[in-house]
């Protein structure tokens, strides 16, 4: 899809923590992904406190990521795509995220590690997985 400037600037207004190549046109997921990029993003903060991130806040980061990939499924399930790997993938990320924060309830040693982890998931996930169903979104909307 060629982009227009106007288009750009719109897209990086619309959702400036996620970057224009991860973008996959479907308004409902670009929206949760700069969420989600924008709350890890506050998690920085935590790196630098010697005080243990607040349960909250752990809980919220877990309760995001599902929400999330229920959304996808939704999606996925409204025009009959195969989504089990899709699933599989989300499944196996949320038992590594659950396991780290449950491990962090002491201490943030490894938040940094873990901000770094989603970061860079979410960018290879929505590549491999996400541009794939915002493609079968789009084809089924056009028949």
């Amino acid at each position: 899809m060629e982009w227009t400037i106007k288009e750009v600037l719109v897209s990086a207004h619309q959702y400036p923590m996620l970057p224009q190549a991860l973008r996959v046109n479907i308004p409902e997921i670009d929206h949760e992904h700069n969420e989600l990029f924008a709350f890890l993003e506050g998690f920085k903060e935590y790196c630098f406190d010697r005080s243990p991130m607040p349960e909250d806040r752990r809980n919220a980061l877990y309760e995001l990521l599902v929400s999330h990939f229920k959304t996808e499924e939704r999606l996925a399930i409204a025009v009959s795509m195969d989504f089990s790997g899709h699933e599989e993938a989300h499944e196996n990320m949320l038992d590594t995220v659950s396991q780290t924060l449950n491990q962090m309830a002491s201490n943030n040693s490894d938040l940094y590690s873990l901000i770094r982890y989603i970061g860079y998931w979410f960018e290879m996930h929505i590549l491999r997985y996400d541009l794939t169903l915002a493609k079968c979104l789009a084809i089924s909307t056009h028949q």
